[in-house]
């Protein structure tokens, strides 16, 4: 049973071990409401509610608890210490991409266009 995540330096640690993941094939998924994980290790993705419904027995605990406009950071060991839930609303979700998005800009500002423009598509796609 998953751990789920209040503690808001916990909360902190954990979207900074993810947000190695956020590129723009990420933000792409993110745009059609799809999650994404961390490239085939299995230890961290998002999902957003209909990728938890796809497999109901196995996301039992996390139906219970996520509500329609929340995305899931669902972290397993050595990611974490134990499997870890946070839940997030999409206007949390949405501000995370920013900033990350943001640190990717300054890294290479010549991907700037796309990388607005993806964001753009998921903010839509989040309805904000």
């Amino acid at each position: 049973m998953a751990l789920i995540v209040t503690n808001q330096e916990e909360r902190h640690i954990l979207l900074r071990t993810y947000a190695s993941n956020i590129n723009k094939n990420s933000l792409k998924e993110f745009s059609k409401k799809s999650g994404y994980g961390d490239g085939g290790g299995g230890y961290m993705a998002i999902f957003f509610k209909a990728d938890l419904e796809e497999d109901p027995y196995e996301f039992q605990q996390e139906l219970s608890e996520i509500k329609d406009n929340q995305v899931l950071l669902n972290a397993d060991p050595p990611a974490a210490p134990v499997e870890e839930n946070l839940y997030l609303n999409f206007d949390e979700f949405y501000d995370y991409l920013v900033e990350v998005v943001n640190e990717r800009i300054a890294e290479t500002p010549s991907d700037k266009a796309e990388y607005e423009h993806l964001l753009s598509e998921v903010k839509t796609a989040l309805g904000l």
